[in-house]
């Protein structure tokens, strides 16, 4: 599949980070509960009413599948990457993304109040940033914003966006 480009992501690119930013906690997570079910299973199996052999087979069975399932979220991650799309036009700032329910935002300049980076925990380690944009709109917080980006590239968007923020504003006096 094609990767979803643009002027500005080009100039401005994802990390190849980002599909293992949002496979990681999946990574941590499934051989913990891989682990407590391996071990929970013999100890709950006596008080189950159906035979303990099944109830062990069962719960390992389910720990396989959380295991198995990491590849499975990370190859979904790299088609999320491809497609997710953002750009900055004369008027407004375009972003895609989602595979099953994509959503597209388009954000005029003059509605933009704020251009905030931020890092969650999972950012730092993989020294990734989120831009994001906020509007009068309640869901703006939330949908608009372009995760997964280096540092130059965050500070870049953030400068570039404030850019056209400011040309609007000082076109309408």
């Amino acid at each position: 599949m094609k990767i979803a480009m643009s002027k500005t992501r080009e100039q401005f690119p994802l990390s190849k980070k980002k599909p293992l930013k949002k496979t990681l906690p999946d990574i941590i997570i499934s051989p913990v509960i891989f682990i407590i079910l391996l071990v929970a299973g013999p100890i709950a199996a006596p008080y189950l009413p159906w035979t303990p052999s099944l109830t062990v087979i069962s719960l390992n069975i389910i720990a396989f599948m959380f295991l198995s399932s990491c590849p499975l979220v990370y190859l979904y991650q790299v088609w999320y990457f491809q497609v997710y799309f953002y750009d900055l036009t004369d008027d407004f700032i375009i972003i895609k993304k989602g595979l099953l329910t994509p959503k597209e935002i388009t954000i005029p300049y003059e509605r933009v109040q704020d251009v905030y980076v931020d890092q969650d925990i999972l950012d730092r380690i993989l020294g990734l940033y989120d831009v994001h944009l906020s509007s009068a709109t309640i869901s703006s917080g939330i949908e608009a914003n372009i995760d997964g980006v280096k540092k130059e590239s965050a500070d870049g968007l953030r400068q570039m966006i404030l850019g056209k923020v400011s040309e609007k504003i000082k076109k309408e006096k």
